[in-house]
């Protein structure tokens, strides 16, 4: 347990009670600690959100509602961000990207003059997330590889939809490959990675450098400094599985009408769908640089990795695949708890590092 927490029985076995009774006995120990964590910090954060969201201000009722949720999101994930590696420097810039000014934050592990960079974008169904949120996940991964980490700060849904998030992060890599010595960087040393929603937008960048580059007035030679993808606990297309049919719900938000919710508020039209760059499965997957796909096997989007995995493997590229099965989406943030957190975010910068260097 962490430091300085206290957790209330009661509360957890509440929580727990909402939860399919297969689902808890297949947790981890460590899992149902978090759980218990979550349970007791559930009100306050909920508390923080609607604080946050009733200042005042000239906000749609709906507009109020999102703000809310993202604050409370933020307040949720304060706790976990904790600790961890300290930096050598961390800085927060802005790269013109897609139209935009896009916030990024890069962590370099070491004073060492110029590294080599793996970009992150961080989950929150597209709608929720920033830099602050996955902080430490980006640190962990920094100092694990011995790399830069630079997290990207991507336009939100519903305010801006498909594919303006896509665009910024490509966007993002291009501006790497041209201008990477600004932020001492080796710009023709890059990887991609991200979790749930930063998953899915890392094989879509990965895909729109190789096949459309032009639409963002990318660099051709971009695609060709992408020595590593790492998608973690995405969504690759799957409309329906046995994993989405068996976990998720109310409990976390992650039933099947609320990933398909999700996904309505970040597409604007239900044809985009069926893009290769949300759709990954329908893609051309050849030819792609090695990836790292990580899955929690108590997770809707379980089945998703698994058949990404499969398809790349079939497709002739350099997979690794790993499941973590008695833990919950969203496992990366709880490494102050979860072995299984370590493991992977050590696994994964390994992974990245190997083909970086």
């Amino acid at each position: 347990m962490i430091p300085g927490v206290t957790v209330d029985p009661a509360l957890t076995d509440a929580l727990l009670a909402t939860i399919p009774a297969d689902i808890v006995a297949s947790m981890s120990p460590q899992m149902r600690e978090v759980m218990a964590v979550q349970a007791t910090r559930a009100d306050a954060c909920r508390r923080a959100g609607e604080a946050f969201a009733a200042a005042p201000g000239d906000l749609s009722p709906a507009a109020r509602s999102l703000a809310a949720k993202r604050a409370e999101y933020r307040t949720e994930r304060t706790l976990w961000n904790e600790g961890g590696p300290t930096m050598a420097r961390t800085d927060d810039h802005h790269i013109r990207a897609a139209g935009v000014d896009v916030p990024i934050r890069i962590h370099r592990p070491t004073a060492e003059a110029v590294l080599p960079g793996l970009v992150f974008l961080h989950g929150g169904g597209f709608s929720l997330g920033d830099l602050d949120t996955h902080d430490r996940i980006m640190r962990v991964l920094a100092a694990a590889g011995g790399f830069a980490v630079i997290g990207v700060d991507y336009s939100l849904s519903p305010e801006v939809k498909f594919p303006q998030a896509l665009h910024e992060c490509a966007g993002v890599v291009d501006h790497l490959l041209g201008h990477g010595e600004d932020f001492d960087i080796d710009g023709t040393r890059l990887a991609i990675s991200g979790d749930s929603a930063g998953a899915v937008l890392t094989l879509g960048a990965g895909l729109l450098l190789r096949d459309e580059p032009e639409t963002i007035g990318a660099s051709p030679a971009s695609f060709s400094a992408l020595r590593a993808l790492l998608p973690i606990y995405g969504s690759h297309g799957l409309i329906d599985s046995a994993s989405r049919r068996l976990y998720g719900g109310d409990w976390d938000g992650m039933g099947i009408h609320d990933l398909s919710n999700l996904l309505d508020d970040y597409l604007p039209t239900p044809e985009d769908e069926h893009s290769p760059f949300v759709a990954h499965l329908t893609a051309d997957l050849s030819g792609l640089p090695p990836v790292f796909v990580a899955a929690a096997g108590l997770d809707p989007l379980r089945d998703d990795s698994r058949a990404l995995a499969r398809t790349l493997q079939r497709a002739g590229n350099d997979v690794r695949f790993e499941e973590y099965p008695d833990v919950l989406h969203s496992f990366l943030h709880f490494g102050r708890i979860l072995d299984d957190t370590t493991t992977v975010l050590h696994n994964a910068a390994a992974f990245a590092a190997h083909h970086l260097n």
